[in-house]
């Protein structure tokens, strides 16, 4: 018989599964035996709402270039001109770019200022498991 034949396996070469785990230990006891201990702490806080400055700050931004951008498309542009309709459209996404950043700024500290006022409690739990 050929040693790939499963046949020719000889029990008596594999050593009998033990108690003991893989590094020679003892086997640890069951999962279902094991409590957590658990420790709750209980502490009141003060909430506060903030603005996300950079999300206004990014659609601002996005919203002035493109409005200003189709807006230069809505004026014919002379053919003698020194600009081609790309380029004025580019020049004018751009200053509506910063437009825009400056609108989203001044927004987010309107919004800042609005919501500043409220503030609310609650209580925090922290829970340590071991």
């Amino acid at each position: 018989m050929s040693s790939s034949d499963p046949s020719s396996h000889d029990p008596a070469e594999t050593p009998a599964p033990t108690a003991e785990g893989n590094d020679g230990s003892a086997a640890e006891t069951p999962e279902s035996e094991y409590v957590p201990e658990v420790t709750e702490t209980r502490m009141e806080v003060s909430l506060q709402r903030s603005v996300r400055y950079t999300r206004l700050l990014i659609v601002g931004a996005v919203l002035g270039a493109v409005a200003f951008a189709l807006a230069s498309l809505a004026f014919p542009v002379a053919p003698e001109s020194e600009y081609t309709v790309g380029q004025i459209a580019g020049f004018m996404a751009v200053v509506g770019a910063v437009l825009g950043l400056a609108l989203g700024g001044v927004l987010g500290l309107i919004l800042a200022a609005a919501v500043k006022r409220r503030r609310g409690a609650g209580v925090a739990v922290q829970a340590d498991v071991r």
